[in-house]
């Protein structure tokens, strides 16, 4: 069966439309919103009355419509009215004025008259036509269109009426209200008026929205400056700002500057969508400010820049006076959050936080009490601290993309857990990065500068030797000495773990074994790293060596015949041929090593991190510091000795 035409739950325009249909206040804000869009300067409404049985009506003098026009509009359902008709709007012929920014843009305000009539009679001059259409709708049917009347020609004026039909809903929602809702919004420009059951909506009708100030301009004349507060934030900045009035006639439009956005709010948004200031300032006019078609002031003229200039600064007071109250609360709020870590500081430290909140309730109003807890909770653990504000400047050298990933990152680890996971992993790269550097002196004193960061390295040699369980064992090394006597090694023989001979260096490290009873019962696995000087070949000598270890060790009683022993000799160098491992039995393998490959097999291991991050300070500092080690200060010898 072929489809037609869309169906509607009787819901749904209370969805699409939402307060516009259910809310007085929202709906007749929109009506007089629609009446300012069409370049109205008269609104005549009359406030319905069910008791009185009184319609309610809104009519105006803008443009109006042509039948055509309003077909297109009210069948359009999402009618894009900035797209069609533009954001600014232009005065029917014999008006006077500049153009005005328009509110609407989505067309939903026609479907306010609803919210005070379920049906309704349109009726719109334009072009010397008139129509009169009657609007309802119905359980499946959101907007019905139904013509009364259309005269093609022969009209005069322009202009739209909407009357209720039917039955009269109640509203509630009273004609005071309105008033001063109305009143709130669109008193800004004189140009535009406003009634109520034949009574104009003036200053009188929002007393409790509005104070009045008089500021004297040096050498100029006196500026009366209107603020109205609405009370409660708008969803936009329209409707707010600053209203310029010069002897009764606005110049240009109701807004914020951008000069008003730096000088006076300041990122207050919540204050930009909530005052109007209407300020009158006649003497303007005599000093030739004003633009000649009244859309704005002449920027050289001097009159003008010191008259703004003042009264930014007096609107910028009375914002900060209306709010103090607000921020009082926000701040005693604040300091009873935060007072117990707070009085655990010093003196100074305390005095520093609680200036700092000061600062942040004054001039950051879209920071909320949550917010300016967090922040000086934040201040205070930093006032604690040992590296105190360290950390501020290291997040102020950070890029918007690192502040993205310190985010992902503390959001999956503790501070803690991070930095024991780089803690490790900086000390790996540490150790790469000297070893790197040291292997590359000929003849290098393998006792004092390799085999201190092969005590921490032994996780080099492979995944089965990352263990902490391995420790250097003392009780090899003195059986090892013993085999060797009393040598003069040109390393200290007072190291209690490890062995200095002329031509190198031995390590013995160890992991127990236990038996069933979980009881250490000898050793299960051991290391040996014998470490040879750079430039000495390694061969058969050098691994045989290790092997002259293992069985002096079995002989000790120190190695069993289970224990399994790994043996490494490393070097720069290795004899053509001698690059093979060689094995005693199924426990012992005693492998030739060249330096370079130990380093490259470590790189890999950490997933060749090493290159990705050798611009990291720390790697950067320490290579600033091994530089000196591959290139010492010279001596002047012959100074030192015609010193003497």
């Amino acid at each position: 069966m072929e489809q037609r035409s869309l169906l509607y739950d009787a819901r749904f325009l209370e969805s699409y439309a939402g307060a516009i249909v259910s809310d007085p206040a929202t709906a007749i804000v929109e009506l007089v919103a629609n009446c300012w869009d069409a370049y109205a300067t008269e609104v005549d409404i009359t406030w319905a009355d069910a008791e009185s049985n009184r319609q309610f009506i809104i009519r105006d003098n803008g443009h109006g419509m042509t039948r055509i026009e309003f077909q297109h509009i009210w069948r359009t359902i999402a009618y894009n009215r900035l797209s069609v008709q533009g954001a600014i709007t232009t005065p029917p012929s014999e008006f006077a004025g500049g153009p005005r920014t328009v509110f609407g843009k989505n067309g939903k305000g026609r479907f306010a008259s609803f919210c005070f009539a379920d049906d309704y009679l349109i009726s719109s001059r334009k072009d010397g036509q008139e129509f009169v259409c009657r609007v309802y709708r119905t359980v499946t049917e959101p907007l019905v269109l139904e013509e009364v009347s259309f005269t093609a020609s022969g009209v005069i004026g322009h202009g739209t009426e909407i009357i209720g039909n039917g039955s009269i809903p109640t509203v509630r929602f009273s004609e005071e209200q309105a008033r001063e809702l109305i009143g709130s919004r669109f008193l800004a420009n004189p140009a535009f008026k406003v009634s109520i059951n034949n009574r104009p909506i003036t200053f009188s009708d929002i007393p409790e929205l509005l104070s009045c100030e008089v500021l004297d301009v040096p050498n100029l004349g006196k500026v009366s400056i209107l603020h109205i507060d609405t009370k409660k934030a708008d969803r936009t900045t329209k409707q707010h700002g600053i209203a310029w009035w010069v002897q009764n006639r606005a110049v240009g439009e109701c807004k914020w500057s951008r000069s008003d956005y730096e000088r006076v709010l300041d990122g207050r948004t919540s204050e930009a969508k909530r005052f109007t200031f209407i300020v009158q300032a006649d003497f303007l006019n005599e000093h030739d400010a004003v633009a000649a078609d009244w859309s704005g002031f002449k920027e050289k003229n001097n009159a003008w820049e010191q008259t703004r200039l003042a009264v930014q600064d007096r609107i910028r007071k009375i914002i900060l006076d209306s709010g103090e109250s607000e921020r009082e609360i926000k701040r005693a709020a604040v300091i009873e959050r935060v007072g117990n870590d707070v009085n655990t500081l010093s003196l100074s430290s305390k005095e520093r936080v609680e200036s700092f909140i000061n600062e942040v309730v004054n001039n950051c109003p879209n920071f909320g009490e949550a917010e300016i807890v967090q922040i000086s909770t934040i201040l205070a653990k930093l006032e604690k601290a040992k590296s105190r504000y360290g950390l501020l400047d290291l997040l102020h050298k950070c890029e918007p993309h690192d502040y993205d990933a310190l985010h992902d990152i503390l959001s999956q680890w503790t501070v803690g857990m991070a930095k024991l996971v780089l803690d490790e992993i900086q000390n790996r790269l540490k150790l790469i990065a000297e070893l790197r550097t040291k292997i590359q002196i000929s003849g290098i004193d393998e006792v004092h500068e390799l085999q201190p960061l092969f005590e921490r390295g032994l996780w080099m040699f492979g995944a089965q030797f990352e263990s902490i369980e391995f420790t250097s064992n003392k009780g090899m090394t003195s059986v090892i000495r013993k085999l060797f006597g009393d040598i003069n090694g040109k390393g200290s023989l007072n190291r209690p773990d490890f062995v200095a001979l002329p031509d190198c260096s031995v390590s013995f490290f160890a992991r127990s074994s236990y038996d069933n009873e979980y009881n250490e019962d000898g050793i299960a696995h051991v290391v040996i790293v014998d470490l040879k000087t750079t430039d000495l070949p390694l061969g058969a000598r050098e691994k045989s060596q290790i092997w002259k270890y293992v069985k002096e060790l079995k002989a000790k009683g120190h190695i069993r015949q289970h224990t399994r022993v790994d043996g490494f000799v490393l070097g720069s160098i290795i004899e053509q041929g001698e690059d093979e491992s060689i094995s005693h039995g199924d426990e012992v393998k005693i492998t030739p090593l060249l330096y370079e490959t130990i380093l490259l097999r470590a790189e890999k291991r950490l997933l060749n991190l090493f290159s990705k991050v050798k611009e990291a300070p720390f790697l950067v500092e320490q290579q600033a510091v091994l530089s000196v080690f591959l290139n010492p200060i010279p001596v002047r010898q012959g100074d030192m000795l015609a010193g003497e």
